[in-house]
């Protein structure tokens, strides 16, 4: 199974942003640069992520960069029902016909912070049903076909009318990418994306959440979505490169930070379990005032809980997020990378690492020839990274 790989643009930036004093200004300059440097360096796409760190708007941004780039798809996370569908159908169309046919969409469940924001008011009872039907009648839309009329959420009259003269470009509709972890969200999204997403894991925790997914995919959809994950990753030459980096981004993380974080609450439990030395050992330490050690946050070889903008430091592995990143040489990550694909399916790989241009730059020189890529492009700019 061959390998399609995508980076990621949302800012912030830095060389570790989870910090204000390592988190660079954001300018459009910056941001245009990062997608012209990444369209050159053999990446199929990028994800342009929202969230409430995140600073622009997503399709705002893609549509400005596609101009400025020649080949890299754009996967932009859209919410449920912020827009209507009728109105992301146009939208989506518009993007499509005018880049070339270089949108994919992900799939954010309803988060109800963001749709409480917007003024969309609905129960948590009703969000994944109200979710389903929004991107049932965005694919019938975008298609052509006429939506459903028995809808509980979204009343829309000939919605069809809108499109008279901008023909969809990717049949039947731009790939639809998704995450859900709850029960609720994995029986959703599995019937909707065409490529489900799992929160990064060790291979054999990304194996138990892909079992699960298609098992519900076959068993209540009948189908069988590709598979995908997303994870920073650190790679140098050598072994000892790549954790002097990790030590580095360790180091310059607040204690502050770490006991502020998710990962931290979790670890603070009474409950929680200390079997395990390491986990133990960074417990004690983050107690004590002190930052573990570097190696005692590697949960699996070359899978690392380091620091994040989510939660900190995920100490015991039992934060849902993105709690863990690759971290070796160039041939410690691939090997990671087949052995995820190889035991989990996983086809699909959105990396990331701080700063982005420079571990761009990494990943493109050092790892990209390593792995079996769908699409080897050969980078067209070979830069040293600093």
């Amino acid at each position: 199974m061959s390998i399609q790989v995508l980076w990621n643009i949302a800012p912030p930036d830095g060389t570790h942003p989870w910090e204000p004093e390592g988190r660079w200004a954001t300018s459009f300059e910056s941001v245009r640069n990062l997608a012209q440097e990444v369209d050159t360096l053999g990446f199929d796409g990028v994800l342009v992520a929202i969230g409430a760190h995140r600073i622009y708007d997503g399709w705002t941004l893609a549509s400005t960069l596609v101009p400025m780039t020649d080949r890299i798809k754009f996967l932009i996370a859209v919410y449920p029902g912020l827009i209507s569908p009728t109105q992301l159908a146009l939208m989506a169309r518009s993007f499509d016909n005018l880049s070339g046919g270089r949108l994919m969409i992900n799939i954010v469940g309803g988060n109800p912070k963001t749709l409480a924001a917007h003024g969309f008011d609905i129960p948590k009872s009703e969000r994944y049903e109200m979710l389903t039907e929004y991107w049932n009648l965005f694919k019938a839309i975008y298609a052509g076909e006429e939506p459903p009329a028995d809808t509980r959420y979204f009343k829309l009259e000939d919605p069809l009318s809108q499109f008279h003269n901008i023909p969809p470009t990717q049949l039947p509709h731009p790939p639809l990418w998704g995450a859900g972890g709850s029960p609720e969200g994995l029986r959703a999204v599995t019937g909707l994306a065409d490529v489900y997403l799992s929160t990064n894991d060790t291979p054999q925790g990304i194996k138990r959440k892909m079992d699960a997914a298609t098992k519900v995919a076959a068993e209540l959809h009948g189908r069988t979505p590709q598979l995908g994950v997303s994870f920073p990753v650190i790679v140098r030459e050598t072994e000892e490169e790549a954790w002097l980096v990790a030590e580095r981004q360790l180091r310059n993380t607040s204690m502050k930070t770490i006991t502020g974080g998710s990962g931290w609450a979790a670890a603070s439990d009474p409950n929680v379990d200390l079997s395990d030395p390491a986990v133990a050992r960074c417990v004690a330490a983050i107690r004590e005032g002190r930052h573990p050690e570097v190696r005692d946050l590697e949960v699996y070889p070359n899978v690392w809980c380091g620091p994040n903008l989510v939660n900190g430091l995920d100490v015991t592995r039992t934060v849902p997020g993105p709690g863990a990143m690759l971290v070796g040489s160039a041939e410690q990550v691939a090997e990671r990378i087949h052995e995820i694909r190889d035991l989990a399916g996983v086809t699909r790989f959105i990396l990331s690492g701080r700063p982005y241009v420079e571990e761009a730059y990494h990943v493109s020189n050092l790892l990209l020839p390593l792995l079996d890529l769908e699409n080897p492009v050969k980078s067209l700019t070979y830069r040293q990274a600093g």
